[in-house]
């Protein structure tokens, strides 16, 4: 059974990661050949893993996201410093936000590059490289049926609640519409300092379809 192409499964097992927020960046340079393309992949390679990176373009016009968690912010302008050096056309911008977004299709469009995939959020649809909660959803013998994400600011309109409470109200402002965990069972399952996980005891004929 699927609805919209997407597959249809029990949902047996619940996992929930969260991440703290960090200060995230975006570089945009303009590269001549694939060796100036792969020199910026090894640079933020190297910082892994205290500084988080997702490439966001190819081509012409080469795109990182960053987030950097629990570190002297000057390593930002360190990298920025290094890229400006080293190549023509560098913009950094200090956070990622819906007009640095615009502006990287817009460039990307005009320099005839490639746009890559970034993760949005499945409540408010935004587009975010570092999901602050993800919810891994898993049918029997922990078969993987959907990853749903959730930015910060959604993720914050259901904070302060307890943990089933808090998974319950995000899945409930999902778009795949998956409203009708609020009426499962959800039982608490060993769990880490960042992971909470749940079991679900329900009818066999609750089914679920997440776009």
């Amino acid at each position: 059974m699927s609805r919209g192409g997407i597959p249809v499964g029990l949902v047996t097992e619940i996992y929930v990661e969260t991440q703290p927020k960090g200060v995230s960046a975006v570089y945009l340079v303009e590269t001549q050949n694939e060796s100036e393309a792969e020199t910026l992949a090894n640079l933020f390679g190297d910082f892994a893993p205290k500084l988080e990176s997702l490439q966001l373009t190819s081509g012409k016009l080469v795109t990182y996201a960053v987030q950097l968690r629990e570190h002297d912010q000057g390593l930002l302008d360190q990298i920025g410093d290094f890229l400006k050096a080293n190549f023509g056309f560098v913009i950094l911008h200090r956070s990622f936000d819906p007009m640095i977004y615009e502006i990287v299709r817009e460039l990307c469009k005009d320099s005839g590059s490639q746009l890559l995939h970034v993760t949005k959020c499945d409540v408010c649809g935004k587009a975010d490289p570092f999901p602050e909660t993800t919810i891994k959803l898993l049918g029997p013998q922990s078969t993987s049926l959907a990853t749903r994400n959730y930015c910060g600011t959604c993720t914050a309109e259901s904070a302060g609640r307890s943990n089933k409470e808090f998974v319950t109200a995000l899945l409930g402002a999902d778009r795949g519409g998956l409203g009708m965990f609020r009426h499962m069972n959800l039982v608490r399952s060993r769990s880490s300092k960042r992971r909470v996980a749940f079991r679900i005891k329900s009818d066999p004929a609750l089914h679920f379809a997440a776009k």
